[in-house]
């Protein structure tokens, strides 16, 4: 019987293996031509047209874990000239084809608690809108985050002006930094919204078997352990009734925090689109008030 469930497991494993592309769940980015408009002063968080700046980074080679360097795209909402005094917002974006998908939370957090007053950079991965190459790895997606990070390094920005945002794929890169503390900037602030947890969690409620992700994908994570390492200030959103990131996951990743700050804004009934859920304004206000706390 033990035999006959072992190659019966292993069979289903071949299976899983050939015909479903973890990574490509995870990782659905797609060549577009970027849209980014600036609206009008009738609009509330309308962003002035000479403040969008579409730029080039360039993401390391990380040669350990088979990562080729690559020229990322990314946008800076604000003006570049300002990083070396402004507090800036780095958003790393949720599993949409490009930045396209998140321009109107982006414009948003440009302007909480007034018009312009905070700098956002954000950043498509490596095959996500016009970025070159492919994610295949969170060690490809660290690479990309540290791009970021020198760019705001060059221009300025000290750790005590930076928060750092991350949207449910968004939360693989910002919780590993925050853990590992190995890019050129300190993170001790964190905003993370229906974050996913770790890659067994992922994959076993994917398929429904209780093994390893590791035996049919490299693209592991576990936030949980990585938080856990992570001494500042945590915001965390999430709606309880997520399907795609589960709320009992992600509740871990906000237990294991044993920083300096934490809070949560939980949604009881609500989905993975927690802001458009939670309400934009109010939204803003909690992003507001925890940027603002010392």
């Amino acid at each position: 019987m033990k035999r006959f469930l072992f190659l019966l497991v292993s069979f289903l494993l071949i299976i899983i293996h050939s015909s479903c592309d973890v990574d490509a769940a995870l990782l659905r980015g797609e060549y577009v031509e970027y849209n980014f408009p600036p609206g009008d002063s009738t609009e509330k968080y309308f962003v002035d047209a000479d403040k969008i700046h579409i730029i080039k980074l360039n993401s390391k080679a990380d040669i350990l874990n088979n990562v080729s360097a690559a020229n990322i795209s990314a946008l800076y909402v604000g003006d570049i000239n300002s990083i070396s005094t402004d507090t800036v917002f780095l958003y790393l974006p949720g599993n949409s084809s490009s930045l396209n998908g998140y321009w109107w939370p982006i414009r948003q957090m440009a302007n909480i608690g007034g018009h312009h007053r905070y700098g956002l950079l954000a950043i498509d991965y490596r095959g996500f809108g016009q970025s070159e190459g492919v994610s295949t790895s969170t060690a490809s997606m660290r690479q990309d985050l540290h791009a970021a990070l020198d760019f705001l390094l060059e221009n300025g920005l000290d750790k005590d002006r930076l928060v750092l945002y991350g949207l449910s794929l968004g939360s693989l890169p910002a919780c590993q930094e925050a853990g590992d503390q190995m890019g050129p900037i300190e993170i001790e602030k964190i905003i993370i919204e229906s974050p996913q947890s770790t890659a067994d969690v992922f994959f076993q409620d994917a398929v429904g078997l209780s093994v390893p992700s590791s035996l049919v994908t490299d693209y592991n994570f576990n936030l949980v352990k990585q938080i856990s390492k992570f001494e500042g200030s945590l915001q965390w959103m999430h709606g309880a009734n997520d399907t795609i990131a589960p709320f009992d996951n992600a509740k871990a990743i906000y237990e294991g925090h044993n920083g300096d700050y934490k809070e949560s804004h939980i949604l009881p009934l609500g989905g993975h689109d927690f802001r458009y859920e939670f309400g934009f304004e109010k939204w803003g206000e909690v992003i507001l008030d925890f940027t603002s706390k010392q």
